[in-house]
């Protein structure tokens, strides 16, 4: 079999793409992760990457504390948008139609929309060349009743695969891909969730 060396790249499948809620109040942020791995057993706890350039990465460092919401199929799109645009210039929260739920734990709010939301504090923050790894413990879980099964688990087949879809992770959208052009879907989403 003939192999194809390529340039080097982070592509792991399946690739999981969730939402990150950080900061407070009016000035709560969200953002669209796919570095994200659960790394630790007992206590649970879960890794993910930011770019210190970005607004959430500050958000994430002053307060310790991030919600990592797990998007239903349907908000693909949501995903898209949110993880494209800035919240320098974008309010996301009005422009997606996503609803703050107040954590129980955490400070940084949950999103109603998304059925499985984890709560983090940041026990560990490890500055690599491209990201910072903000490790952190699970210190509350909270899931929509119908994604749960009998021993009352999260369970991904009642939830129909959630957000757990293959993708390549990139740094740049690919095929000309706008936010703004995906706007229209996204308020149309909003208006049907």
């Amino acid at each position: 079999m003939t192999k194809v060396q390529l340039s080097p790249d982070t592509t792991l499948f399946p690739v999981p793409v969730v939402l990150i809620t950080c900061g407070v109040g009016n000035e709560a942020n969200l953002f669209t992760v796919n570095r994200i791995s659960s790394c630790n057993a007992e206590p649970p706890m879960i890794a993910i990457s930011v770019r210190p350039s970005r607004v959430s990465h500050d958000l994430i460092e002053e307060l310790g504390e991030f919600v990592v919401n797990i998007p239903r199929p349907d908000m693909e799109l949501i995903c898209d948008y949110v993880g494209t645009t800035t919240a320098r210039k974008t309010d996301k929260w009005a422009e997606t139609g996503l609803t703050r739920l107040p954590a129980t734990a955490v400070q940084p709010p949950l999103i109603a929309q998304c059925p499985v939301n984890i709560e983090c504090q940041v026990r560990y923050n490890i500055t690599l060349p491209s990201h910072c790894l903000f490790v952190a413990e699970v210190v509350a879980l909270n899931a929509d009743e119908s994604v749960l099964n009998e021993r009352q688990e999260v369970d991904f087949a009642l939830a129909q695969g959630m957000s757990y879809w293959s993708g390549v992770v990139r740094e740049r959208p690919v095929d000309n891909f706008r936010p703004d052009k995906l706007l229209r879907k996204v308020q149309a989403w909003s208006s049907y969730a």
